[in-house]
């Protein structure tokens, strides 16, 4: 007879505690869908995006660090790359990233395959 009120009590238990999380998961939405507005640009598998790693980054107007500086990025931001080229310095190769501003080095940044990935990245940090 005790097994019998035990088996009882744990099943209601079991089945309260199941009803009481299906009602508090189910939430009103209105019928309503929430979209991100998406440019064709920003999941093209032929575009790649930078996001810059490092606190400050020089734009430089020409590949190099002989280049003058024409602006400066800060961490966190995303830029589409147009181009890229490979530059000589210290008898070591460097990659550096076009962008629709000038060149940067991409020790500064993280290359991504699309917009959405890099805006993750970008929230994940």
């Amino acid at each position: 007879m005790i097994r019998k009120d035990c088996f009882l009590r744990g099943c209601f238990v079991f089945f309260s505690s199941l009803f009481v999380l299906l009602v508090v998961s189910c939430k009103k939405n209105n019928g309503q869908l929430e979209m991100q507005p998406l440019a064709p640009q920003d999941l093209s598998p032929r575009i790649e995006w930078a996001l810059i790693s490092d606190p400050y980054v020089a734009c430089h107007a020409e590949a190099g660090y002989e280049s003058p500086v024409i602006a400066s990025f800060r961490k966190g931001e995303i830029y589409e790359i147009v181009g890229n080229c490979t530059v000589i310095v210290d008898d070591t190769k460097e990659l550096w990233y076009a962008i629709e501003n000038g060149w940067i080095p991409s020790s500064a940044v993280k290359v991504y395959s699309n917009k959405l990935k890099a805006e993750k990245a970008k929230n994940i940090k």
